[in-house]
């Protein structure tokens, strides 16, 4: 009888930490799709607005403080770039998703190599790999930069354009 309760408390935290797990907002995130554009605007309690430019449709959410994170979409739905600026950097865990990791990965190695450009220093970074590019520059109060996936970028699209 204890072994029951056992288990169905187990099967109950189990069910519990599931719903949790899939009530937790999707983020438009470098490489995902755009269909959670909204969720991001809700989540930084921002506004949105839209700007397309027939190769790409640019997303800015601003939000209350000042700050602005833009998502730049493919025709086939996919978040190609993001670009922000404000007076913190963003949580480039959420923002960069699977890409996180290689950018920290890909900074940590060329701190080590001494590798002259491709070095982290105070608030700025670049990272340049053939599946990513990450740029961070900026101080106290005043962050901005960028980061793309060189082979999403869609054709009438400039990496200029991501900014």
């Amino acid at each position: 009888m204890r072994l029951l309760h056992i288990t169905s408390a187990v099967i109950r935290g189990s069910a519990c930490a599931l719903l949790v797990a899939l009530s937790t907002p999707a983020l438009a995130v470098l490489g995902d799709n755009a269909s959670s554009v909204l969720t991001d605007q809700s989540l930084m309690k921002g506004t949105l607005h839209s700007v397309d430019k027939n190769a790409y449709v640019m997303y800015e959410i601003t939000t209350s403080y000042g700050s602005k994170v833009r998502e730049f979409v493919s025709p086939a739905g996919v978040v190609f770039a993001v670009a922000w600026d404000g007076q913190f950097p963003p949580n480039f865990q959420q923002l960069l998703g699977p890409y996180y990791r290689q950018a920290q990965d890909a900074a940590a190695q060329e701190s080590s190599q001494q590798a002259g450009e491709r070095v982290v220093r105070r608030g700025s970074a670049f990272v340049d790999t053939p599946g990513l590019v990450f740029e961070q520059a900026g101080h106290s109060r005043s962050f901005h930069g960028r980061a793309y996936i060189p082979q999403l970028i869609p054709q009438g699209a400039a990496v200029s354009d991501i900014r």
